[in-house]
């Protein structure tokens, strides 16, 4: 007979001919106990669905760089973590697929052309540099992902 013990470990409870019960302990060596045991250890000390402050203000500021007129009134908890996170794997596969995309060849710009619109093109290459997702992107996660992440917000 086994009886419900830590995780990772059955209890078996046995009786001899006396009449005798011996109780041992068998540890499961899975790694799903294991890893069961880790989560349960490093569980934040908040409610179910919440998140701490610091994270809240993390996904608001990301929810913001995408929705950036409603993110301010949104509650920021589990379910809306995890439409941002379907809203900004598309945001990356999207802009990974324009980079597969091939450029048009022949246009080369010369010297008068640097020369005109280098700070264009500094600012341009700074922005590229730093964020890879292109607008259209950006835009169509927005649409996919709105009425989602509203609900989310909402606890529905």
């Amino acid at each position: 007979m086994f009886a419900a013990g830590t995780a990772g470990t059955a209890h078996a409870a046995t009786t001899d001919r006396t009449g005798t019960t011996a109780h041992t302990a068998t540890t499961a060596t899975t790694a799903h106990a294991a890893t069961v045991a880790q989560v349960e250890n490093a569980a934040p000390a908040v409610a179910f669905g919440t998140l701490p402050p610091e994270e809240q203000e993390q996904l608001r500021q990301i929810a913001a760089a995408i929705w950036p007129d409603q993110a301010a009134g949104w509650d920021m908890n589990t379910d809306v973590a995890d439409v941002l996170s379907r809203a900004t794997g598309e945001i990356l596969r999207c802009s990974e697929a324009f980079a597969l995309v091939p450029r048009p060849p022949g246009f080369l710009p010369g010297l008068g052309y640097l020369r005109a619109y280098w700070k264009q093109l500094r600012d341009y290459f700074l922005v590229v540099k730093e964020n890879r997702t292109y607008r259209v992107c950006v835009v169509n996660a927005a649409r996919n992902h709105r009425t989602a992440m509203e609900l989310a917000s909402m606890g529905v």
